[in-house]
């Protein structure tokens, strides 16, 4: 074989080795981060108003659930700090691909009130259809947490 061959796929390995490291850090960005994904892309949801104001804050949160989305149905009980994300180490581990890995948090104010707050995300946290944007935004039971495609919301 000619040192011409030789060089050639010496050349066409390296480029084909790092089209594979491009390629693997690109996967790992995405599972660690998220896909970006334009909030006009996603519809608004509205939230809860089949019940009256009043009637919603005499509750008391007994658990967290997710009521649509790939994992619909699932719940834990209340915590005084429930973590959402994709990471293995979180409350509420949520399967949606536009989530992040520690994508948010609900933290306990009082006996009715719980505040959410957006860890950075890539795609953002959403209550009642408003976006969470640096400060920490209060919810109630009824309210509608959207994270990517999953709606979740407090219980009584």
């Amino acid at each position: 074989m000619s040192e011409l061959v030789v060089a050639t796929i010496k050349i066409v390995f390296l480029v084909l080795l790092w089209l594979f490291i491009l390629y693997v850090a690109g996967v790992i960005r995405t599972d660690m981060f998220g896909k970006r994904v334009p909030a006009s892309s996603l519809a608004a949801v509205p939230a809860d108003r089949g019940r009256p104001e009043s009637h919603r804050l005499q509750h008391v949160p007994t658990r967290f659930a997710i009521t649509n989305g790939p994992q619909q149905g699932i719940a834990v009980p209340v915590a005084p700090t429930i973590n959402l994300g994709r990471a293995a180490d979180s409350t509420l581990i949520l399967d949606d691909e536009f989530a992040s890995a520690r994508h948010a948090q609900l933290v306990q104010t009082d006996a009715e009130t719980w505040l959410v707050h957006d860890l950075n995300s890539t795609n953002g946290t959403f209550v009642n259809g408003q976006r969470v944007d640096g400060e920490p935004v209060a919810v109630t039971v009824g309210d509608v947490i959207r994270i990517g495609r999953t709606l979740m919301r407090l219980e009584a």
